[in-house]
């Protein structure tokens, strides 16, 4: 059979040709698809960049309180109001500072005076990003025992707050004209009268701070302002709960004493009054305590936690009419008189007050050292100072 000398046959190198086409036409495939899967690597990774430093990290709690969260923006935004408003007050106190500075030596006590809050407002500012934390636990802590008592602040509550901040009276008392009783042809300048703010004007001035703080503060805007003044009221409230049924009475001494530079003097001072001389003719003549020798030493009446320990153990040991020996303190050298003792005595406004501030502030430390608080705060939290501008 004879062979056909029509077919066709492709020769060898277009064959090559053909194959070296296929495998650029698959790796262009290839780096296409290459290229699409890292494109969308990339957006990935920048989808989650954003949604980390928008959405993620500015909900992740610095603290959580009861399985309450406190965000980290709620934080840094607190932070940020707290700089800013101590920047304007340490630049109020420089500027009383510079006025009492130009009044001559009159006024030194005064310009000693602002040093001294000037170096209490920048020791503040420093401390201020473990303070702000505290600040917030604590209010989520009054927020919740509020919660547990009933006790509520309303809307009404918070506007009323916030007007009294710029000194805004809704219902200014009306000036009562001070009647003039002298006869003499005396001519009396009248003081001028300022005029109570206007709705207009606490709106005005209102508006033009919340706009200067939002810039100033990081973003803490007056729905900011107003949840720091709700938080101010419930601690308030809570407070006066906390102080219901606290006892305003205690244990109470009445005593005298002399107080001596020397062991030597004071033993002295003890056998002139076992020779019976009068224990207040001694303490006029003798004491150093310029305060009270003038009254015989008498040192009125007192709780425990007002004197020095060795003072406290020795008076409290006495009974009535009793003379204690030598009771050496920081102070000198005490001769101690009990005058009486009364084992439930009013505690005064000054002393009833201190006492319960105490007690509140060791209610608020046992809650913030309790398993329920739990702090996830670290350094890397503090937020970037933004250019401070004043008002």
């Amino acid at each position: 059979m004879s062979k056909r000398t029509d077919q066709k046959v492709a020769p060898p190198s277009n064959r090559r040709t053909l194959s070296r086409r296929a495998k650029e036409a698959q790796q262009s495939r290839q780096l296409i698809i290459g290229a699409a899967v890292l494109l969308g690597v990339v957006l990935a990774l920048l989808t989650w960049a954003i949604v980390d430093h928008y959405v993620l990290q500015p909900r992740k709690p610095v603290a959580t309180v009861a399985g309450v969260d406190i965000p980290l923006q709620t934080y840094q935004k607190r932070v940020n109001y707290r700089r800013w408003d101590y920047t304007n007050y340490l630049a109020q106190l420089q500027s009383q500072r510079q006025q009492f500075a130009a009044g001559g030596e009159e006024q030194d006590f005064l310009v000693q005076y602002m040093d001294q809050q000037i170096q209490q407002a920048q020791t503040s500012m420093m401390t201020l990003p473990n303070t702000v934390l505290d600040e917030l636990i604590d209010a989520e802590i009054t927020r919740q025992e509020c919660d547990l008592l009933g006790l509520t602040v309303s809307d009404e509550e918070v506007q009323l707050e916030l007007e009294s901040q710029f000194g805004y009276d809704r219902n200014p008392p009306t000036p009562t004209p001070t009647p003039i009783t002298h006869t003499l042809p005396i001519t009396v300048t009248p003081t001028p009268t300022i005029a109570p703010m206007t709705a207009e004007e606490f709106d005005q001035q209102r508006t033009r701070w919340a706009e200067l703080m939002l810039q100033s503060a990081g973003g803490f805007g007056e729905d900011d302002f107003r949840g720091l003044l709700r938080e101010g009221l419930l601690r308030e409230k809570l407070e006066q709960s906390l102080k219901t049924g606290f006892p305003t009475t205690e244990e109470q001494v009445h005593a005298s004493h002399i107080l001596l530079a020397t062991a030597e003097t004071a033993q002295e001072v003890l056998d002139r009054l076992e020779a019976g001389e009068a224990f207040e003719d001694l303490a006029a003549e003798l004491s150093t305590d310029e305060s009270n020798r003038d009254m015989g030493g008498d040192l009125g009446w007192f709780p425990r936690g007002q004197m020095v320990s060795e003072f406290e153990e020795a008076v409290f040991a006495l009974l009535p009419g009793e003379t204690s020996g030598i009771v050496e303190t920081q102070f000198g050298f005490h001769i101690i008189r009990l005058v009486e003792r009364d084992p439930s005595r009013e505690l005064d406004e000054s002393t009833l007050a201190s006492r319960q501030a105490q007690m509140i502030a060791e209610w608020y430390e046992g809650r913030r050292a309790g398993p329920e608080v739990v702090r996830s705060w670290d350094s890397t939290m503090i937020p970037t100072a933004v250019p401070i501008q004043g008002y």
